[in-house]
């Protein structure tokens, strides 16, 4: 006897992007599965406030920059490489979303509020020593997410 498979339906990839080699390599398996499943991509890269070195805090204050600003243009140069790649290759939909707070907790959120399907993360990446205390964000992102998820080595 042969049990029935239930369907899964993939219609929207997020990819979590620190810039680490595992989240490198969550990218091309994201890209892979995109373009196989012809599926939306949403990079998301999360920056802890809490990151900014005093230096930059000071050069902020001089230059008038906003933490915005800051933030933004951090995550548009780390994460354009692995867009550029999406879109290179061929995936029809490659939306880069930028956040700020908790790694997992913001990851978490972008998946339920842009309706995905499937989140692929890296399983160590670029994060400070807080994982050391709480966990670390793909662990957290796999017992909380509602969707689909996998960790890449």
């Amino acid at each position: 006897m042969t049990e029935t498979l239930i369907p899964i339906s993939i219609n929207r990839i997020l990819v979590a992007f620190d810039g680490s080699v595992h989240s490198k390599k969550a990218t091309e398996l994201a890209v892979h599965l995109a373009l196989k499943l012809n599926t939306e991509l949403y990079f998301v890269h999360v920056l802890e406030e809490t990151n900014v070195p005093e230096g930059i805090e000071e050069y902020m204050r001089i230059e008038h920059v906003s933490p915005s600003e800051y933030f933004d243009g951090i995550n548009e140069h780390l994460v354009e490489p692995a867009m550029d790649r999406a879109k290179a290759a061929g995936v029809r939909k490659v939306e880069s979303i930028s956040l700020r707070g908790h790694p997992a907790d913001e990851i978490l959120k972008a998946a339920q509020n842009h309706g995905v399907d499937l989140i692929i993360l890296g399983s160590r990446g670029l994060g400070r020593f807080s994982r050391d205390f709480l966990g670390s964000v793909s662990t957290k992102v796999l017992n909380h997410a509602t969707c689909t998820c996998i960790t890449v080595k």
